[in-house]
């Protein structure tokens, strides 16, 4: 009766440590780098179109559902929509505030269903690991970047759908709920699309196994179906795919061996625990573990994600020199999965100590990555983090494009200035801009409230 109650308490509480660690941890990467200052498309997207289109009383619902490049973002729109209206004004530093606990809310879920059907050590190990593995450095991109939102949304929702639907076995309530989490995954961003085709497979390896209700075929049709509708090309960024099979292959291998991001051979040690628990399945060796399915469709997503990067992305310069840290958020489930299925199949000593070998690599990796990060971008931030806003301020007075002249990239708010001047002097954005470009002005209540709260 004391393990049981003990393993209910961790439960309950080891998610909710997650979630305070992460949700602390990025809230203090706001607090020392973080600045109001919008970044490349949030000009567009943003100071362009959204919040001119709010004060002009043209803004409809219909634009939630809008592409931006091969994404539906409708989820980050209403946020952001909410929070200009709530605000007053525009404020990248709020939207990077509320994205912590989002980010770390994904965090808590993730670590809540990794943990189903675990004892209470394998659970704290877990636990642990999501927490780590999910501190901000890595995903700076994203903690730094108030238009990134769209990212935790896509994270949230399609690890709940997993998760429901994973453990229900007919239509039910439960996976009624898995449905619609599954639908909203699509109108959240580009990986959203995805999400059916991971059910499918889900689905597909549940029936051959005679576990399978075929009443989830409707549905799962109906998603599919949606992806495909929702979906578009960006002929733009045609430029940016792959083009060769090498460049596909070197990019689609940074993005697998992540977080050694450097070595793409390092792919094939890390995804040997997956590998072996599906070719298990498949060759119907062994009945899965409890949480098991939801382990493979995490891994599996994570998959496809680094497939179709690789090939829309991977003939760009940014993985000539490494992984984008953007897609560190959706690449860490990769070897979180792998970490449960090392935890949970690991039986013979022998196994234990590879095992142990592992996730010893896979820690040096992570240490290495974040210590990269910390050095090459977080403390030059946190040393001078006003720089970005001096840089805009002087724009802003002077329009001289010079201003930016020999900047590193990170500093310039957006690769086109002109973008940047035309929302500067928009008429319809007076009073709205971001605190730091209109300081004659009181700042709005959620603006006040986050600048106390990281103590700005």
């Amino acid at each position: 009766m004391s393990g049981e109650v003990s393993t209910r308490a961790v439960g309950r509480l080891m998610p909710v440590g997650v979630f305070c660690l992460v949700a602390a941890a990025q809230l203090w990467l706001v607090a020392v780098a973080g600045t109001d200052v919008p970044f490349h498309d949030q000009w567009d997207a943003e100071g362009r179109g959204l919040y001119p289109a709010m004060r002009d009383g043209t803004a409809s619902v219909t634009d939630l559902f809008r592409a931006h490049n091969e994404h539906r973002i409708a989820w980050t729109q209403g946020l952001n929509r909410l929070l200009f209206s709530l605000n007053g004004q525009w404020d990248p530093l709020v939207q990077l505030a509320l994205g912590a606990l989002l980010h770390a809310a994904g965090a808590a879920l993730l670590a809540a269903q990794l943990a189903v059907g675990s004892s209470a050590r394998v659970r704290w190990l877990l636990g642990s690991a999501v927490g780590l593995l999910s501190l901000p450095l890595a995903g700076w991109h994203n903690a730094l970047w108030g238009f990134q939102s769209q990212v935790y949304f896509a994270v949230l929702f399609s690890v709940g759908s997993f998760g429901l639907l994973a453990a229900s076995s007919g239509f039910t309530t439960r996976a009624l709920f898995g449905w619609l989490l599954a639908g909203a995954a699509l109108l959240a961003m580009g990986p959203g699309f995805l999400v059916p085709v991971v059910l499918a497979g889900g689905w597909l390896l549940r029936r051959r196994e005679g576990g399978s209700c075929w009443s989830g075929l409707l549905p799962l049709a109906v998603l599919v179906l949606a992806a495909w509708l929702l979906h578009l090309r960006v002929p733009e960024h045609a430029a940016l795919q792959a083009g060769s099979v090498g460049r596909f292959v070197s990019a689609l291998g940074r993005l697998l061996a992540w977080p050694h991001t450097a070595q793409p051979w390092a792919a094939l040690v890390l995804n040997v625990p997956v590998a072996v628990a599906l070719g298990g399945r498949l060759v119907g060796r062994r009945k899965p573990a409890a949480g098991e399915d939801f382990v493979l469709m995490l891994a599996a997503w994570a998959l496809l994600i680094a497939l179709a990067a690789a090939w829309t992305r991977g003939g760009g310069a940014e993985f000539a020199a490494g992984v984008p840290s953007r897609y560190a958020d959706f690449m860490v489930l990769l070897p979180l999965a792998n970490l449960w299925c090392v935890l949970t199949l690991a039986a013979t000593r022998r196994v234990r100590v590879l095992a142990a070998t592992w996730s010893a690599f896979l820690f040096i990796g992570w240490l290495g990555l974040s210590v990269e990060v910390m050095r090459g971008v977080v403390l030059p931030r946190a040393r001078d983090r006003e720089a970005p806003v001096r840089l805009l301020q002087e724009f802003q007075r002077t329009g001289d494009v010079g201003v930016f002249a020999g900047q590193p990239r990170l500093l310039v708010p957006h690769p086109d200035l002109e973008s940047v001047r035309v929302v500067l002097a928009d008429p319809r954005l007076q009073g709205g801009l971001p605190p730091s470009l209109q300081v004659e002005r009181r700042s709005g209540p959620l603006s006040r409230g986050v600048r106390w709260l990281t103590g700005r």
